[in-house]
């Protein structure tokens, strides 16, 4: 077990594999174990070294409970810690959902540390989230600080029975840390014009069926960032939600190795 210290915070990583380093990045609520779980590692592993990285606030990171310790740029910061932790000075990246988001902040912030980023199941969010967002984002922080069975209990409401391995990964998260990050997020937005900073080459992808709530199509605002992002080019999921896609590493497994192989040949030249 591999940790850095962030100026005071403690970030978690795993490495696996060897050959071009390639981050990958878990979406909020998890933990690099999602990568393990699904496949992605045996997949990539032979090809790449993987740099599995515990995002802040969740698995065997540190978990701090100030909505300021999860401002985009202190989670980019994390990557780029544990990047100088292993004396990497650039690297590929893949994240899904807030893995994505995160990339998509490394890719404006830190973007001469990236070669290529895949980005799959999130957009950069809008400067100004929709009145509809903001009470959501703040209900479901409030439930998780209640506790995290209160919260699965509404996400049931919503969307029918969670999987027993699903609910016991869920609530196993520090309601507080959680709570957090969600906050955390309605000061993540930028405007438009900011993406076209985001110049490094892009796998954008996201499932048809991903919509989040009313007035926020995460579908059809992933598919906007990526056409604003000078060098990015976006794929459709066809039929999925946003933990379809992810569970469906067999559809975009193809897509991004072969992206991934062509950033690779371009680095060697």
């Amino acid at each position: 077990m591999s940790t850095v210290d962030n100026k005071g915070i403690n970030i978690h990583y795993e490495t696996e594999g060897e050959g071009p380093p390639l981050v990958l990045m878990h979406g909020m609520g998890g933990s690099i174990d999602n990568w393990y779980r699904t496949g992605y590692v045996e997949a990539l592993e032979n090809d790449y070294r993987l740099i599995l990285i515990d995002s802040r606030g969740f698995g065997a990171s540190g978990k701090p409970h100030e909505v300021a310790a999860y401002s985009r740029e202190a989670k980019v910061s994390d990557v780029i810690a544990v990047l100088d932790d292993l004396g990497i000075p650039k690297t590929h990246y893949w994240g899904y959902s807030m893995g994505a988001s995160i990339g998509w902040a490394l890719g404006m912030l830190q973007n001469d540390r990236v070669y290529s980023l895949v980005l799959g199941g999130y957009p950069v969010l809008p400067e100004h989230p929709s009145p509809d967002t903001v009470v959501r984002w703040k209900s479901r922080a409030k439930l998780m600080r209640s506790g995290m069975d209160l919260y699965i209990a509404a996400l049931e409401m919503d969307h029918g029975p969670m999987p027993q391995d699903q609910r016991e990964r869920l609530i196993a998260n520090d309601g507080e840390a959680y709570a957090c990050q969600q906050l955390a997020n309605l000061e993540w937005g930028v405007p438009n014009d900011a993406i076209k900073y985001m110049t490094a080459p892009a796998l954008v992808y996201s499932g048809t069926e991903d919509h989040e709530h009313p007035g926020f199509n995460n579908h059809e605002i992933t598919k906007s960032c990526a056409k604003i992002a000078p060098n990015a080019f976006f794929i459709p999921v066809p039929g999925h939600t946003h933990g379809q896609t992810f569970q469906d590493k067999d559809f975009i497994l193809p897509h991004a190795s072969k992206f991934l192989a062509e950033m690779v040949a371009q680095t060697r030249k």
